[in-house]
């Protein structure tokens, strides 16, 4: 599990069961008051973009993926080989 405090870009976190990848990140500390964590974060299904802030007490859960280096070879119909 993270917190808002370990957000940095490249950072893959899930949200409502969709995973995300964080594009842009920005601290913020205000005068008075917790911290504030402005960040784009993309949908690595769908491809949309969100806007959240979080404060320094939010947790997010680590995405369950796996990655591998994989070469495209090519398609045939609605099949992708790799």
């Amino acid at each position: 599990m993270y917190n808002a405090s370990d957000l940095k870009k490249g950072l893959k976190i899930e949200i409502d069961n969709d995973p995300y990848i964080v594009t842009d990140f920005q601290f913020s500390k205000p005068g008075k008051g917790q911290a504030l964590y402005r960040c784009k974060l993309k949908n690595m299904i769908t491809g949309v973009i969100i806007s959240p802030t979080y404060r320094s007490g939010d947790s997010f859960q680590k995405a369950d993926l796996s990655e591998r280096k994989m070469q495209y070879l090519y398609n045939q119909d609605d099949e992708f080989w790799f």
